[in-house]
């Protein structure tokens, strides 16, 4: 029992060494909320996004979770399969998107803030293991704010 403990203890001492060790993070910029189509009751809203991947090796970007206030008021809260890869060493220009009701969507002259994660995989089959086990889900925040909604652009579409 007690040679089983100290194998069972080693083994997680390893993983958890192992998925502290993942690399870099990508580093994500809001570069502005864009009204994209206005319907009767709703409309549907881009943030944009900048996204760096500063390691030799790609990312995957899994599943964004946010939120978006517009004067200090939650207007959107949501997740959105992100399904792409970061190059390694490059920037990608993407958007996600947000649905307001048409009564919480102020002038373009409103101040607005995102805020949330995304969960992201280094695409090596040790990392897919750890991930596909659960025992490695590595997230980084992101968030930004702005004094104007643009409008145009395209509507995001998934991955």
């Amino acid at each position: 029992m007690g040679f089983t403990n100290a194998i069972l203890r080693g083994l997680f001492a390893t993983v958890a060494l192992l998925t502290a060790a993942c690399g870099t993070p990508p580093q994500i910029s809001v570069i502005g909320v864009d009204v994209v189509e206005k319907g009767a009751t709703t409309s549907e809203l881009a943030v944009r996004l900048e996204i760096q991947n500063l390691t030799g090796e790609p990312i995957r970007l899994d599943t964004w979770e946010y939120n978006l206030q517009m004067h200090g008021q939650g207007v959107y809260s949501g997740q959105w399969v992100a399904a792409i890869t970061i190059p390694a060493e490059s920037r990608v220009l993407t958007a996600i998107p947000a649905v307001v009701n048409n009564g919480d969507l102020p002038t373009t002259d409103a101040s607005w803030n995102v805020d949330g994660w995304i969960r992201y995989l280094e695409p090596t089959r040790f990392s897919q293991m750890l991930y596909d086990l659960g025992l490695n889900r590595p997230s980084t925040n992101f968030g930004g704010r702005g004094d104007k909604i643009g409008s145009g652009g395209s509507v995001p579409s998934a991955g």
